[in-house]
């Protein structure tokens, strides 16, 4: 077993068919099946079977295309790692990264490619369970995820980075705008951010904490942006952390609802895999991170202080 097996073993598993992997490996089909053979005689069992939809994995092809996957990733690390240690560049950052964290991300990027700048940073938007799925493959570096208040056990390592209270956004004009509670709330569609059946649901905690139901009409949404664009030309509601109403992308047409009572808090952690070390890209980026949180909140309460100066005599939370 070796990596050039491993590498079009993954390939053919993922695209389903030889000739298309052959093409991504730039070899040719013969190849590529010789690769196959070679890595099913080393392990002694069939990896592969034909189909009409193509090739699909065996049960013993499952098993060792999660494994390889992870051999693949890591190898991948272990050449970047060597290299951003040897001249400080080079080599790719992939990470997965919650909407709330738009608060930081931006600055925290322009900090990153100030001090490395030719490490390829790509950034994606989805959330568990898949962000889970990919960080557990290795195939992100880490992630900036949106969670629960409280003790999660999931195998990953979490570092809290601050924590954001939620809000309720809609349309300007719905016919619900006066509404300043979530009972008055609960029928209309909502728009929910990640897995609907996931303990960090956000629509699932707001409610959950003022001892109401579900909605029943909830549309799950991984993207912001294609939630915002559904809300403007619905009546459907959406749920984020109140910073996103300040952050200058929001469409003019989106409102925070006015509640007369708090919505629970959602936390921003950093996510990694506890048994692989981060690359010194990984490490830099976190470390910006932080540095962006940290400005964020000084820049916070300098604000607040100078709104006391301003209004003496008048309370602020």
């Amino acid at each position: 077993m070796n990596l050039r097996q491993l590498r079009a073993f993954a390939l053919i598993a993922e695209h389903g068919s030889i000739r298309a992997a052959a093409r991504a490996l730039a070899v040719t089909q013969p190849a590529a099946t010789r690769s196959l053979r070679e890595l099913e005689q080393s392990v002694g069992v069939d990896l592969v079977r034909r189909s009409v939809k193509g090739v699909e994995l065996t049960t013993y092809g499952e098993a060792l295309y999660k494994r390889a996957i992870v051999i693949l990733q890591e190898t991948r690390r272990a050449r970047d790692e060597i290299g951003q240690m040897r001249d400080g560049e080079g080599g790719t950052l992939s990470l997965a990264v919650s909407s709330a964290a738009l608060v930081v991300v931006p600055d925290a990027l322009v900090a990153f490619r100030a001090r490395m700048p030719r490490v390829a940073v790509a950034f994606n938007e989805v959330g568990p369970p898949y962000s889970h799925e990919q960080l557990d493959s290795g195939r992100y570096d880490f992630l900036v995820q949106t969670e629960y208040d409280g003790e999660i056990n999931d195998g990953f390592a979490h570092r809290p980075l601050f924590t954001l209270p939620l809000a309720i956004g809609a349309r300007l004009g719905h016919p619900l705008r006066r509404a300043r509670s979530l009972t008055e709330l609960h029928d209309a569609p909502w728009l929910v951010p990640g897995n609907t059946g996931a303990p960090a649901n956000l629509v699932k905690m707001a409610f959950a904490t003022h001892g109401l139901p579900l909605p029943r009409d909830i549309i799950s949404c991984h993207s912001v942006a294609v939630a915002l664009a559904i809300m403007a030309k619905s009546d459907a509601l959406g749920i984020f952390v109140r910073p996103l109403f300040e952050h200058e992308l929001l469409p003019s047409h989106m409102r925070m609802m006015q509640l007369t009572h708090e919505l629970p808090s959602a936390r921003i952690s950093i996510l990694a895999r506890k048994e692989s070390p981060p690359t010194p890209a990984a490490e830099c980026f976190i470390e910006c991170l932080i540095e962006a949180r940290d400005a964020m909140v000084a820049s916070s309460k300098a604000g607040r202080s100078r709104r006391k100066v301003r209004a003496p005599g008048v309370e602020h939370d």
